[in-house]
């Protein structure tokens, strides 16, 4: 059943002991991806063809391993129109903030004494991108991965996801793809998917990057082949923090808590008010929707690992916010301004009554890729920078030499490279 919870400033830790207690990466799991990897390493397509049939039950040819773009841009024919108009309004929506973020990294700086710095990006020569598939197809997730890469120029860019059973499932993926610009598509999933992109296999290149969520199989996958290739952050299993108070539309947030309980089990949704009123309230519009809902995944995901939470005062909800610093957090209260100074960490932040966080997922063109498990302390979401290295790059006169050479001379004494004064000095003029 979903719990109520009443926290004060000395019971803040047991309460993010409890709620992450079930979503921890055992060492078992990490054990048996490894072996996996390992497997993947030696024996290449074999391996992935066998892992295949044996995870997820499919039966792939090797010649069915990747699919080029030409054969993604044949599946727009075969997918409802009305499907492609909304990845199309999506993969729009997706461009234009990418775009923004480009052009902000692209300002650059003048100083007076005769010097300037900007910045320069250049796209990562080959990305991978993972999109979960196990009890969805997430044509959203395709997009989030795949548009932010193309408006870097990222030169191949290459999807893995798991097979698919039935043939409109294939066509849904392969369109999504090229919609948001892959150039490959590779029919593996979970830890398996993470060794091909990150070693290749026989038909398969190896990428630069890696980026996408997952399970707790794939997470895992991606720390580990971590000191072989670069990666994102941990995305895992999805976590969603609502801050309500008696103002709040409880109906939409139960719903909206609902409907990230859906992604899995091992979903954690929260709620945390400093109303009793409203925390009683909801919780049992929550208890009432548990026992209703279609979804057999999202009613055990609210009865096992939803929970309400009465906080004691502002300052305990604002640092038990911050503890757990979700994926998603969404302020359904009058309060918001004065609660978004006091918090720092979270992956996205929605604020309105009658704006929930699968805005986020499906319209508002911000990623749903972010980090879970705490990371969103440490990690942002997924952006284009995800895709870009930057340069910097420093133009300037003699002046700004013979300033910086006044001005740092203790500085260079002090640290003993007598070279680096002398090639200010040559370079200043002040010696012949």
């Amino acid at each position: 059943m979903v719990k109520l919870i009443r926290a004060n400033r000395e019971n803040i830790e047991e309460i993010i002991a409890e709620t992450r207690r079930k979503i921890q990466i055992s060492e078992d799991i990490y054990n048996t991806v490894n072996q996996i990897i390992n497997d993947v390493r030696i024996n290449g397509d074999e391996a992935l063809i066998r892992l295949s049939k044996s995870l997820d039950g499919i039966e792939i040819v090797p010649e069915e391993i990747i699919i080029n773009r030409e054969a993604l841009r044949e599946a727009l024919g075969k997918v409802d129109a009305k499907l492609i108009s909304a990845l199309k309004k999506l993969r729009k929506n997706i461009e234009r903030v990418e775009r923004c973020r480009l052009r902000a990294l692209s300002q650059g700086v003048k100083f007076r004494d005769g010097y300037a710095v900007r910045l320069s990006w250049k796209p990562i020569e080959a990305v991978g991108c993972y999109a979960p598939g196990g009890r969805a197809t997430y044509l959203s997730t395709i997009l989030m991965t795949g548009v932010p890469g193309k408006v870097a120029g990222v030169p191949r860019m290459v999807l893995a996801t798991p097979p698919k059973k039935n043939r409109d499932d294939e066509y849904g993926v392969m369109a999504a793809a090229y919609i948001a610009g892959f150039d490959e598509l590779l029919w593996i999933g979970g830890a398996q998917a993470i060794a091909a992109l990150a070693y290749g296999t026989q038909r398969i290149r190896p990428v630069r990057k890696i980026l996408g969520p997952g399970n707790r199989y794939v997470v895992a996958a991606k720390q580990i082949v971590q000191r072989d290739i670069d990666i994102d952050f941990p995305a895992g299993p999805t976590e969603l923090v609502v801050i309500v108070d008696e103002t709040s539309d409880f109906k939409t947030v139960a719903y909206d808590m609902a409907a990230q309980a859906e992604h899995g089990q091992d979903s954690m949704t929260l709620a945390i008010t400093l109303s009793e009123i409203a925390g009683e309230k909801l919780f049992r519009m929550l208890e009432e929707l548990s026992n209703i809902l279609d979804s057999e995944t999202a009613r055990k995901s609210l009865q096992s690992n939803s929970y309400v939470i009465i906080a004691d005062d502002l300052e305990t909800l604002c640092k038990l916010v911050d503890k757990i610093a979700p994926e998603h957090l969404v302020i359904s209260a009058k309060s918001s301004r004065k609660i978004l100074r006091q918090i720092s960490n979270a992956g996205v932040v929605t604020v309105g009554k009658n704006l929930p966080s699968v805005f986020i997922d499906y319209y508002s063109g911000t990623s749903h890729v972010l980090p879970t498990g705490g990371y969103a302390a440490t990690f942002s979401g997924l952006t284009v920078l995800d895709y870009v290295r930057t340069i910097s790059i420093v133009s300037g006169s003699k002046k700004s030499v013979v300033n910086a050479r006044r001005i740092m001379e203790p500085l260079i004494i002090y640290e003993g490279l007598n070279l680096h004064l002398q090639v200010l000095r040559v370079a200043a003029g002040d010696l012949n």
